[in-house]
């Protein structure tokens, strides 16, 4: 079978996605919602801000990459005559938040969710987003790399080299210091967003761990929780929005583009679906979890198994270190795939809902064939170029996007505006 499938060549769409990430364009009228401005107040924008991005010109319609978006929106946000926020970078001094997508069961779109949630909050609040692929299947990783990351390569750095964990031989974790795991992150094509990818040598980190947890006193559970503080303490963020223009009040350019690298707001870690110690130190590093979870009744009971184990590992943990601070946000269980027309799948939710309104969330992703469209050339649906035949339920999958992920952004950043897209999913579906 290794011999068959060298000789099939199963790269050529993926290939051209990553020479082509980030195609999109958005038009002005795109650009005024992901900012929550009017377009005449961009329209007077272009003229008033010099390093207003020209964007490309199709007759009489301007559209704009999501880099120049982002520049769009530090101009904004870095006008001290600003009505609100809208460069909701931490602040010098605050940590960084840690959101984890996990599940026992593969099929749930787990990966999707989370790199859905990533590029919502990069698009609509400008936060800049770590990315941890936590499988070695490396699947979130395909909606961020472009041909510049060596996707696969063995020599490739993941969370298992981030972790220190990447020789099973070792009798200790690889000591390594915020400068060393910085370099680990890879640049992507998205503002913003930085990526530690999925890879094979995962697996070594969960046998470096098991081997660990044999023969040290290495608390094998909390090595990515250290890991992350270790890289946060040398390199939290610096720069405020208002320090983006001089004296003068110009716009600093450079200065935007040192910042918008120099840290990175929350990290979204993708998990594999299952829990092993590697997933499970993913937990433990978790500020909040997100569990994506079908409705079916086989599927349920997956879920049972997976929190119910958790529970265990937790009660485990404590019992050694009964201080250790784990998950100080919500957490919260993700409806996904499911069939609206199938009465059993909704009734479900309802049901579960009403036994755990603070864990089961009341938006989902509803199954749509323009998801499956898009995933076919490794595309999220906010990068996805659907043809004229498949713009109405593209557009229609966004928006259900778009609910989840601000019902998402209010149970973990209650502070932030909410963009009112799940009050309108909530009040069309609930009565």
């Amino acid at each position: 079978m290794t011999r068959v499938m060298g000789a099939v060549n199963t790269k050529l769409q993926r290939d051209l996605t990553l020479r082509t990430r980030v195609a999109r364009r958005f038009s002005m009228t795109e650009v005024a919602q992901l900012l929550a401005v009017d377009t005449t107040y961009l329209t007077r924008l272009t003229n008033d801000e010099p390093q207003f991005p020209e964007g490309e010109r199709i007759g009489r319609e301007r559209t704009f990459s999501p880099s120049e978006i982002m520049l769009i929106r530090a101009l904004i946000g870095s006008n001290p005559g600003a009505k609100r926020d809208h460069v909701h970078w931490r602040k010098p001094g605050d940590p960084v938040k840690v959101v984890t997508f996990g599940a026992q069961k593969g099929g749930t779109g787990k990966s999707l969710s989370a790199a859905h949630f990533a590029q919502y909050i990069n698009l609509f609040y400008g936060l800049r987003v770590g990315v941890i692929d936590a499988d070695p299947q490396a699947t979130v990783s395909l909606y961020f790399a472009d041909e510049g990351l060596p996707l696969f390569d063995p020599d490739t750095a993941t969370l298992a080299d981030f972790m220190g964990v990447d020789n099973p031989g070792a009798d200790a974790v690889t000591p390594r210091t915020a400068e060393d795991l910085d370099a680990i992150w890879h640049a992507t094509p998205w503002p913003g967003i930085r990526l530690i990818p999925g890879g094979a040598n995962i697996q070594n980190g969960d046998i470096s761990l098991f081997f660990l947890s044999q023969s040290s006193r290495v608390p094998v559970y909390r090595v990515l929780k250290d890991a992350i503080a270790t890289w946060d303490a040398g390199n939290g963020p610096r720069t405020r929005p208002e320090d983006l223009r001089d004296n003068s009040g110009a716009f600093d350019v450079a200065r935007y583009e040192q910042a918008l690298n120099e840290t990175v707001d929350v990290i979204v870690i993708d998990q594999q679906p299952s829990l092993t110690l590697m997933q499970l130190n993913g937990l433990i590093a978790a500020d909040n979890v997100v569990i994506p979870q079908t409705m079916k009744g086989f599927d349920l009971a997956t879920l049972a198994t997976y929190v119910s184990n958790i529970g265990e590992y937790l009660e485990f943990i404590m019992g050694f270190e009964a201080d250790l601070e784990i998950g100080a946000g919500a957490h919260m269980v993700l409806p996904t795939i499911v069939q609206e027309q199938n009465n059993q799948d909704v009734d479900q939710i309802v049901d579960l809902y009403r036994k755990a309104p603070r864990e089961v969330m009341q938006v989902w992703y509803s199954r749509s064939d323009a998801i499956a469209n898009a995933a076919e050339e490794y595309k999220s649906i906010y990068e996805y170029l659907p043809p004229k035949t498949r713009r109405v339920s593209a557009r229609a999958f966004m928006d259900n996007a778009n609910a989840v992920n601000d019902a998402l952004v209010q149970r973990i950043w209650p502070t932030l505006p909410p963009r009112d897209f799940a009050q309108a999913f909530m009040e069309e579906r609930w009565d």
